[in-house]
């Protein structure tokens, strides 16, 4: 027995998820941390105080249990950035589809 949604929920998402599978988008898997911090040197504005600390961006990963992170250079933000969101909608559609074939198996089981 075959079982796949007909809901325009579930079309909508697995077409846009397929979209961004087949464009060869670039897919990341990662975290955005903000951290701050200062530098050391004593005639900087960040010796002041914690208003004026230097801020770096950092993604964080999960692997096998243990998180790691890197620090990401400025020049790389948006691109990464863009990365990441395709990752994150990716994530969202497959949750949608994951529900939609749930709900299809659980209205079968009922009826």
């Amino acid at each position: 027995m075959t079982i796949k949604p007909t809901s325009v929920r579930f079309k909508r998402a697995a077409s846009r998820l397929r979209q961004i599978i087949n464009s060869g988008e670039e897919i990341l898997r990662a975290s955005w941390i903000k951290m701050t911090h200062t530098c050391g040197k004593s005639g900087c504005k960040c010796a002041k105080g914690r208003k004026y600390r230097h801020t770096n961006w950092y993604i964080s990963q999960s692997k096998d249990g243990k998180t790691r992170m890197k620090s990401v250079p400025r020049n790389y933000v948006k691109a990464l950035k863009v990365k990441t969101e395709a990752y994150k909608e990716a994530r969202e559609l497959l949750a949608v589809i994951g529900d939609e074939y749930w709900n299809e198996f659980s209205n079968r089981q009922k009826g």
